[in-house]
C-alpha cells in the first residue's frame, strides 16, 4: 500500500475531467527565483471567469479512500484565480508509519504540485520538486467548476441529476449524482465551491467551512529553493 495512492484518488475526485498535460514532466527545470520572472511563448488565459461565486474561503475536508483516511484544506481568493489545495495523509501499521502533506496551488493561470512534507519510518523522503503546468480552462479545473458549466447535451451523456440539498458543515447546497465510469458519484455544490464527493471507495467531505475568510497572500506562495519541472 503506497501513501501517494489516497493524495492520487482525491485529486481524481476532483480533476477527473482534466485531461491536460498535468501529469506529465518535461525534462527543463528551472529555480523559484528564476521561473517568476521567464515567460513562455504561450501563456495561459488570465481573464478566466470566476470558478466560485464567493470571493474566499477555507474548506477543511475528511478524506476516505481504499480504507485510508485523510485531512484536505482548500484555501482561495478572488473567486477562485488563487487557490491552495493541501492534502494530509498518515498511515500507522506494524512496520510502517508515515506522514505525507502534499500542496496544488494555482495562480497566475498555472497550476503547481509539489510535497511539503513526507516522512517515512522517520525518514524524510521529501522531494524538493515543483511540477507545473497551464490551466487553460476553468471547466476542466475542478469537478466544481465542471458540474457548474454542464449543458444539457453533456448533462444527458453523463446522466446528470438533481437530487435535491443537503446541509453540510453549516451550509445548504445544492445535491446531484452523475455518472463516473461504470459507476456513480453523487456530490454537493454551495456557491459552486464543492462540499462532498462521494464515489467508489473515495469519500470527501467538508467539516468546516469558513466563507469569505481572510487569508494571507503568502499562503499562496511557491516554497523557496525547489526545482520547477515544467509541463511539455
Amino acid at each position: 500500500m503506497k501513501i501517494k495512492l489516497l493524495s492520487n484518488l482525491i485529486i481524481a475526485s476532483f480533476f477527473m475531467f482534466s485531461t491536460s498535460c498535468s501529469n506529465k514532466t518535461g525534462t527543463g527545470t528551472t529555480s523559484t527565483s528564476d521561473s517568476t520572472k521567464a515567460k513562455t511563448s504561450e501563456e495561459p488565459s488570465t481573464s478566466m471567469p470566476k470558478k466560485y461565486d464567493i470571493k474566499s474561503g477555507i474548506v477543511t475536508y475528511a478524506t476516505k479512500a481504499m480504507g485510508m483516511q485523510g485531512t484536505q484544506i482548500l484555501y482561495f481568493d478572488d473567486y477562485g484565480k488563487k487557490e491552495l489545495r493541501e492534502t494530509v495523509t498518515e498511515i500507522e501499521m506494524p512496520g510502517m508509519k508515515t506522514r505525507k502533506v502534499t500542496a496544488d496551488l494555482t495562480k497566475d493561470g498555472y497550476r503547481y504540485e509539489y510535497e511539503i512534507e513526507n516522512i517515512s519510518n522517520k525518514e524524510n523522503k521529501l522531494k524538493k520538486e515543483i511540477r507545473k503546468s497551464k490551466v487553460l480552462s476553468i471547466a476542466t479545473s475542478s469537478m466544481s467548476a465542471m458540474a457548474s458549466a454542464m449543458t444539457e447535451e453533456m448533462k444527458k451523456q453523463y446522466e446528470y441529476k438533481d437530487e435535491g440539498t443537503e446541509t453540510i458543515a453549516g451550509v445548504t447546497g445544492t445535491k446531484y449524482s452523475m455518472k463516473m465510469g461504470k459507476g456513480k458519484m453523487t456530490g454537493v455544490i454551495y456557491k459552486k465551491v464543492m462540499l462532498k464527493t462521494v464515489m467508489d471507495m473515495v469519500d470527501i467531505t467538508a467539516e468546516k467551512f469558513e466563507e469569505n475568510a481572510s487569508i494571507p497572500e503568502e499562503k499562496f506562495e511557491l516554497p523557496k529553493d525547489y526545482t520547477i519541472i515544467e509541463a511539455q
